[in-house]
């Protein structure tokens, strides 16, 4: 399998930078022998790609697409809902239901991403990141990622990145076995943005 990884955000030096370096070298680490990780955000040649950030997503990507969306709650700023007058958003929502699988780290994040955005529960994978080293004392491990929903911790060992990566493996080969790739030819207005709308009605 040819990735194409969209590694831009390393780059962050906050947590969607830390995630995207774990996952990233995790990938490495975890792949097949006759696996190939390409670090590029057009996807030219690539059998899937992987953007961990909604702002590499694509309209048009030449194979089966996988986002993360790493901070819903990025999407919901007013900056964000303003920028462009609202086309900026409208166009990301549009790349974001194309994606064949949407990666997301927590349940929480999964039930807003199906609220705001309506994206379909089977679209979707819970796979947590790792702790930062400095976050673990021996206790529990994290929990663990069971049908794409997460199940209670199973072994006392910390989740890794490695762990991380193995699942994301998975949500690659389920892309490519089943890829999701509507047609979206009607735009659904984000929630946060049907409100606001609402609220700056005029009676007539």
């Amino acid at each position: 399998m040819r990735l194409a990884f969209d590694s831009r955000p390393t780059a962050n030096p906050q947590g969607l930078g830390r995630y995207s370096r774990g996952l990233l070298q995790a990938l490495r680490d975890t792949a097949d022998e006759q696996d190939e990780v390409l670090e590029v955000h057009r996807p030219r040649g690539a059998d899937i790609f992987h953007t961990p950030w909604v702002q590499g997503a694509m309209l048009h990507s030449p194979c089966p697409m996988v986002v993360t969306l790493y901070d819903i709650a990025a999407l919901k700023l007013p900056s964000e809902r303003l920028r462009g007058g609202g086309m900026h958003l409208h166009l990301r929502h549009l790349a974001l239901q194309r994606a064949s699988h949407v990666i997301v780290p927590s349940d929480i994040v999964a039930n807003e991403a199906v609220a705001e955005f309506g994206l379909e529960h089977e679209r979707l994978a819970v796979i947590p990141e790792a702790p930062h080293p400095a976050t673990l004392t021996g206790g529990t491990a994290p929990a663990t990622v069971t049908a794409g929903r997460l199940a209670e911790p199973a072994a006392p060992a910390a989740w890794t990145w490695e762990d991380a990566a193995r699942e994301t493996w998975r949500v690659y080969r389920r892309a490519l076995a089943h890829p999701h790739r509507p047609c979206v030819s009607a735009w659904r207005r984000p929630q946060s943005l049907v409100g606001r709308r609402a609220s700056r009605a005029r009676p007539i």
